[in-house]
């Protein structure tokens, strides 16, 4: 600004004295000293115009940090599984391995997103999100079955899961598993975790003094994590979380298992867990292979929850001539996708379903409970437009109605997924009453996704918690 105000001046200054000048060689010498003012810089605007030494170039200011939206009211559903046949078992412990692949067909039917250990520890500790209602999968102990049989079923399915081990129980021969075959699980989705030394009942003291009781407690704690990070630690897969043979456990087990450092604890008192729920007394459903006793509770999450019969209206279905058939009941946006959109229009599409009572319908939406959708006789389509965008990276939605030919009430539920940073960069990402997929370069995700006394145990032992 000095220098355009000096220029300025200086140029004022010569053409007035030129005019008072007569011809042309006269003027020139003006002409000379006007160019000279404008290139002249003063030792200010020389200093402005030199660059900075990098000592003193200001630092960057600091990122933003956004901290994630957890959904407090989110509930995990944790499965409890032991050991596997391809026959048939008297003993609860054991489960067929065609009723474990209906389990996890009936889990995808209920479009229950199965999470790993990983991102419920994230949960719990307020990193990152999970979906509003989902399942956790665990296996004890280490039979040699978790290999041969569950591991290719969680596979067909891309489910993750967490095998419990307990130390004198690897590698052992008969029905174990052998260190080779725990690699194999681990390169194949499956978490590690400690599952104590010797799986005894850590709650009985067996005329131990105080000390040697913590001293045992330590032991079965501490250097049974540590084996499994000495042992297969190199596999990326080991996680400080344990399992209480049994489930049973004291005060005191709880207290140095939190002073080692575990992340969680998990116990068999079948509950769903809860953001809040203490971490060193986790609940799971165990499930019983005779009777497939609670599985049908761990899938059920209360307050209408889907039934049976609702899960097959959402799947895809094949009639007797072998002739695929689309589901009978459709819903917008797709279970399992993922948008780009944080005001998307909900739609349930029960066309294809005769007599649909309207004053039957109820639903409900993460977030804002039950809402006035509305519904279309006609076409049979029931909407509800988000009215704010959505905070949660999870969003699920259930309807209750009934149909002629149901003689109770039908529940289908589901859950889509959202990608907020989509809406910061891209101003036309949310727009009411669509369902807009990610942009391609912000896409990440794929759309179309949808427990014995310390050595007798052995070979044939009867399996336990």
């Amino acid at each position: 600004m000095k220098r355009v105000t000096l220029s300025l001046l200086t140029l004022a200054a010569a053409l007035s004295a030129g005019f008072f000048l007569t011809g042309c060689e006269q003027v020139k010498p003006y002409l000379e000293t006007v160019k000279n003012a404008l290139d002249r810089e003063t030792d200010e605007e020389a200093a402005a115009r030199k660059p900075l030494a990098e000592s003193e170039i200001p630092p960057p200011p600091a990122p933003v940090k956004m901290e994630p939206a957890i959904n407090k009211e989110a509930r995990v559903s944790v499965l409890g599984y032991h050991d596997f046949t391809d026959g048939s078992s008297t003993n609860d412990m054991i489960l067929n391995i065609e009723d474990f692949r209906e389990q996890m067909q009936a889990i995808k039917e209920a479009q229950l997103p199965v999470i790993s250990m990983r991102q419920f520890l994230d949960w719990k500790q307020a990193k990152a999100d999970i979906p509003a209602e989902c399942v956790l999968i665990t296996i004890d102990d280490g039979w040699k079955a978790t290999r041969t049989l569950a591991m290719d079923v969680l596979k067909e399915f891309g489910y993750p899961y967490t095998v419990f081990l307990y130390k004198n129980y690897i590698g052992v021969g008969g029905r174990s598993l052998t260190h080779e075959e725990i690699r194999e699980l681990a390169a194949n989705g499956a978490t590690l975790a400690s599952h104590s030394l010797s799986h005894q009942n850590m709650s009985r003291r067996g005329g131990r003094t105080d000390d040697d009781y913590d001293a045992w407690l330590r032991l079965e704690l501490e250097e049974s994590h540590r084996f499994l990070e000495e042992t297969f630690g190199d596999t990326g897969a080991i996680l400080k979380v344990f399992a209480f043979p049994y489930g049973i456990y004291s005060n005191r087990a709880l207290e140095l298992a939190r002073e080692f450092g575990y992340e969680a604890c998990f116990t068999v008192n079948g509950k769903k867990t809860t953001w809040d729920a203490d971490d060193m007394e986790i609940g799971r459903y165990v499930i019983h292979g005779t009777t497939l006793a609670n599985f049908d509770p761990a899938l059920d999450f209360g307050g209408g929850s889907v039934t049976s019969a609702g899960r097959r209206l959402l799947a895809d279905s094949t009639t007797e001539s072998g002739e695929e058939q689309p589901p009978l009941v459709t819903v917008r946006p797709p279970a399992n996708s993922v948008l780009g959109n944080r005001l998307p229009l909900i739609e349930v599409d029960l066309s294809r379903l005769n007599g649909v009572d309207p004053a039957s319908l109820i639903l409900r939406v993460t977030g804002f409970g039950r809402v006035p959708h509305r519904f279309d006789a006609a076409t049979g389509l029931v909407s509800y437009q988000i009215p704010q965008r959505l905070r949660l990276e999870s969003c699920g939605v259930q309807l209750t109605f009934r149909h002629a030919g149901s003689t109770d009430p039908e529940v289908i539920g589901w859950t889509f997924q959202i990608k907020q940073i989509a809406d910061y960069l891209s101003s036309d990402a949310t727009a009411p009453g669509e369902n807009a997929p990610l942009p391609p370069e912000i896409d990440g995700t794929d759309n179309n996704s949808t427990t014995a006394a310390p050595d007798s145990r052995a070979a044939d032992a009867t399996p336990s918690i």
